[in-house]
């Protein structure tokens, strides 16, 4: 080569900050640039002419460079290593490339300076050993995926769990051992892993060795690029299968606990309706007998005052027989109140003006120790109910007020008003049966008595019970039978010696309706020799009909039970205008008695007589002509009016 290129190649490598050495076929220095001095630490007069072995380098390197020169020479072929190097300011690590010179004129090594590389590459090498070592040294299961969902790694307890080696799992996917039913929620919850999100919670089940689906929690880190884009997913889960199992324990227990509530409440107003059922049965059997006796003393007493001279003294004394009649039937039909028997003659009532008109009554069942004050809100709507039935509650909520003032002064106060109650109002009321929500008229007995304890709040409603000396009827039982046969309900709030509030709720009527219309005026009563059959078990009865129908001029046949009536029916079908029919008697009730007559005489004419109210005595025979229907007991003019008007006068 020329000296000119020679000094033009040797101008460069000068310039080169990579070490350039020369060396000839003996492996003795033939040419080293700056950096190569600076890399062997010594200036270029101490390095030409020498030998790799005399430059003060250890014997092992400096062996293993001879034995790579003398290589490259023998073969001609370039050959490239590694290796450590002393240089003054410390060890650095070398990547040497050896090339052979044309001609065989020796060997030019460059070097280029790999420490910080190598010094990288070895801190990876110990961070990955150390990764594995603290993953292989967790518990929980720990492996790594690629966002197609192949595995790249995973650890020993993975493997031990799921009951499969290492190279079952790895470059496959993930999929097989999540249990089917998961895998669409799996991939819906890592698709929403985002840069901004990298960590996503999973649980799902994953089939163990033995073939078992554990509940496994995930944490699911993702590791992205700089440019965003997922790299790889790294899971670690730990087995949460006996905490899904306590949770679905806990749950089902309760569900268990919420059946047992439902079950017991049902139990309960099962038992409620059974007591209600129970008295309905002794209503029924007192209301028939009770009625019966009832019917004879007020019909008796009507008819002496009927046949007495104007102002005798005695009518009196019969006036006073038909009001202990009369309150004897009011207690018969708190009986059928309380066991929701109770269907009464209704029509709109206005609330406070009921309570107005019993004021006079009201004060004479106060205790002198008490004052009553009214605060009526004007305006109410009208409520559908028995305006009897409305003045017991009344009176009943009053006297109780009264009772509980005792001995020492108080205020009892009267309000009624309006209500929107919703489901959650309620609930909370004491109902037996579920309330419709929306408008309710209330009325509303406040004292400032004694109170009253949990115990005995709660036994308030239980019939004949009282805290008095001496029972006094069926009380509060009574009100409460009221108030659920007219769709309503009972609220109580009470403090023991702070007194108590009754509310009882009615539903309010859309619109007031109109004002039952005046009994109309009695015609002149004449039976003009027109016979009537009278059927009923009762000969007390049946002997005060007579005698009233007679009495107007009818003709009289009587007959003991339903059978008796309808074989006296049947002898002459189409003499009688009419038939006076009781509902419960032996042998054929008044139903079938009905049934057969109807059968004889297809428009034969028929009033019902019962001790029940007529919307439950009549609920079979709708639709079916039955003339009319009276209500036991019933007084002498009552009995005449019902019968003219069946009859048409």
């Amino acid at each position: 080569m020329p000296d000119s290129t020679n000094d033009t190649f040797r101008a460069i490598f000068d310039l080169l900050p990579t070490p350039v050495v020369g060396f000839d076929r003996d492996g003795r220095h033939t040419f080293v640039n700056p950096a190569g001095c600076r890399m062997i630490g010594r200036p270029p007069d101490r390095l030409l002419g020498l030998k790799v072995t005399e430059v003060g380098l250890p014997p092992e390197l400096a062996a293993e460079i001879d034995a790579n020169l003398e290589r490259v020479c023998t073969s001609g072929e370039p050959y490239s290593h590694s290796l450590q190097f002393p240089s003054p300011a410390g060890p650095v690590a070398l990547f040497v490339n050896l090339t052979a010179l044309p001609g065989g004129a020796g060997v030019l090594a460059t070097a280029t300076d790999i420490t910080a590389q190598s010094r990288a590459e070895c801190a990876l090498r110990e961070s990955e050993e150390r990764y594995r070592n603290v993953v292989e040294d967790q518990t929980e299961v720990v492996c790594r995926f690629r966002p197609d969902g192949t595995i790249t790694f995973v650890n020993d307890v993975y493997c031990h769990v799921f009951g499969m080696r290492a190279d079952e799992l790895l470059g496959h996917h993930w999929q097989p051992i999540a249990h089917p039913d998961d895998r669409a929620h799996i991939e819906a919850e890592l698709a929403t892993m985002a840069p901004t999100n990298p960590v996503v919670r999973i649980e799902n089940r994953l089939r163990d060795g033995a073939g078992r689906m554990r509940w496994m929690e995930f944490v699911n880190r993702g590791f992205y690029a700089p440019g965003g884009e997922l790299v790889e997913v790294q899971a670690v889960g730990r087995d949460v299968t006996d905490r899904r199992a306590a949770e679905d324990a806990r749950r089902e227990l309760e569900a268990d606990l919420r059946a047992k509530e439902q079950q017991q409440k049902y139990e309960r107003q099962l038992l409620q309706s059974q007591k209600l059922e129970s008295l309905g049965v002794l209503a029924g059997g007192i209301a028939h007998d009770f009625n019966n006796l009832l019917t004879a003393m007020l019909g008796y007493a009507s008819l002496s005052r009927m046949r007495l001279p104007p102002n005798d003294p005695i009518g009196e004394d019969l006036k006073r027989i038909e009001s202990a009649a009369q309150r004897a039937a009011e207690l018969c039909q708190q009986m059928l109140a309380y066991a929701g028997r109770g269907q009464f003659v209704v029509h709109p009532v206005d609330l406070n003006a009921l309570t107005q008109e019993m004021s006079q009554l009201l004060a004479t069942a106060l205790s002198k120790r008490a004052v009553l004050k009214y605060n009526l809100t004007i305006g109410l709507p009208s409520v559908q109910a028995d305006p009897t039935q409305l003045r017991q509650i009344v009176m009943n909520l009053i006297t109780n007020a009264s009772d509980a003032i005792e001995p020492r002064s108080g205020v009892i106060t009267l309000t009624t008003g309006l209500i929107d109650a919703d489901a959650r109002y309620l609930a909370e009321i004491q109902a037996v049966e579920e309330l419709v929500p929306g408008r309710y008229v209330y009325l509303e007995v406040s004292d400032t008595g004694c109170g009253m304890t949990d115990d005995v709040r709660a036994k308030i409603f239980d019939p004949f019970f009282t805290t008095k000396f001496t029972g006094r009827g069926l009380g509060l039982a009574a009100v409460q039978g009221i108030a659920r046969a007219h769709k309503g309900a009972i609220k109580v709030y009470s403090q023991l010696g702070k007194g108590t509030t009754f509310k009882v709720l009615f539903p309010a009527l859309d619109h007031p309706g109109a004002a039952p219309a005046p009994a109309p005026v009695l015609p002149a009563l004449a039976g003009r020799g027109r016979r009537v059959l009278v059927v009923d078990d009762e000969e007390d009865v049946q002997v005060f009909a007579r005698k009233i129908l007679e009495l107007v001029g009818f003709a009289v046949t009587v007959a003991r039970d339903g059978r008796a009536g309808v074989e006296a029916f049947a002898a002459e079908p189409h003499e009688f205008v009419l038939v006076l029919l009781d509902l419960t008697m032996p042998r054929l009730g008044g139903a079938e008695a009905y049934r057969e007559m109807r059968r004889l005489r297809a428009d034969a004419r028929v009033v019902l007589t019962s001790g029940f109210a007529a919307q439950e005595a009549t609920s079979g025979f709708e639709g079916k002509g039955l003339a009319g229907f009276l209500r036991k007991p019933f007084r002498a003019d009552e009995l005449l009016k019902i019968v003219l008007d069946a009859v048409g006068s």
